[in-house]
C-alpha cells in the first residue's frame, strides 16, 4: 500500500502508521512542535474523555459502560461519562519516515501548528484508496474470531505493528513491555491481546504436530 501510493502526504501518513502504531486521534493531535528532527523523536498525546459516569441517584461512580448503578440500580444508559485522562509517550521513528516528513512539510508549507491537518474520515478514505489500488477493495479483511469481513482501516496498521512485534520478541519480556510503551497501552494485558500466531506459524506447527503423531 505504501509503496503503490503517489502521493508524498499519503505515503507519510501510511508510512507513519505502520511504523508508529498510533492511533488516528494521535496522528491527527500531532503539532510540528510535538516533533524532534534533530533526534526523530515525537511526542504522542492520547486524550481518554468521558471516563466515568455520576449516578444521579446516589451519586456514585460508574464505568463509562456500565448500565446500572452498582449501589442503587438506577438506569445510567442515558447518562453521559464525564471528566478526561490526558497521557503522553514519545516515540521515534527511522531515518527515512523522517527523510519523508520533511519532503512532506516542505511542499506543503509550515501553514498550520498541526503534522497532519486532516479529518478522521479523510485519513479512512486515504487508507482505503490505498488498499483498493492494490486489491484491497470492498469488505476482504477476515476477523478469524468473528468469521465477518471487514473494510481495510486505519487500526489494522497498529494491529500489524504489535502482532509482528510480539511475534519477534518471543519471550523476550523487556522487548514486550517495550510494545506496551510505544502503544501507550496502561495496562500491559491490553498489549497482550495482539499475542496472536501468524496463520504460517500456526501451519508450521501444525505440520511438527502431524508429524510427530503420524509420521507423514
Amino acid at each position: 500500500m505504501i509503496a503503490n501510493t503517489p502521493e508524498l502526504r499519503n505515503k507519510f501518513i501510511l508510512q507513519f502508521l505502520a511504523e508508529s502504531g498510533c492511533r488516528v486521534s494521535e496522528l491527527l493531535g500531532i503539532k510540528l512542535s510535538d516533533i524532534d528532527f534533530d533526534r526523530g523523536m515525537v511526542l504522542i498525546r492520547h486524550l481518554k474523555a468521558g471516563l466515568k459516569k455520576k449516578c444521579p441517584g446516589c451519586g456514585r461512580s460508574a464505568g463509562r459502560h456500565q448500565p446500572f448503578c452498582s449501589k442503587c440500580g438506577k438506569d445510567l444508559s442515558k447518562i453521559k461519562p464525564e471528566g478526561s485522562d490526558e497521557r503522553t509517550r514519545l516515540i521515534n521513528i527511522s531515518k527515512n519516515t523522517l527523510k519523508l516528513c520533511n519532503e512532506y512539510l516542505n511542499g506543503r508549507g509550515k501553514d498550520s501548528e498541526y503534522l497532519i491537518p486532516l479529518t478522521r474520515q479523510m485519513i479512512l478514505y486515504i487508507v482505503r484508496g490505498a488498499a483498493q489500488s492494490i486489491g484491497l477493495g470492498g469488505p476482504v479483511m477476515l476477523n478469524p474470531e468473528t468469521g465477518k469481513k471487514h473494510h481495510v482501516h486505519p487500526h489494522i496498521f497498529r494491529t500489524s505493528l504489535a502482532v509482528d512485534w510480539l511475534n519477534i520478541s518471543g519471550e523476550d519480556a523487556s522487548m514486550q513491555k517495550a510494545l506496551q510503551e510505544q502503544l501507550g497501552h496502561k495496562r500491559f494485558d491490553t498489549t497482550m491481546r495482539y499475542h496472536k500466531l501468524r496463520p504460517s506459524t500456526v501451519r508450521k506447527i501444525g505440520d511438527d504436530v502431524r508429524r510427530r503423531r503420524f509420521g507423514e
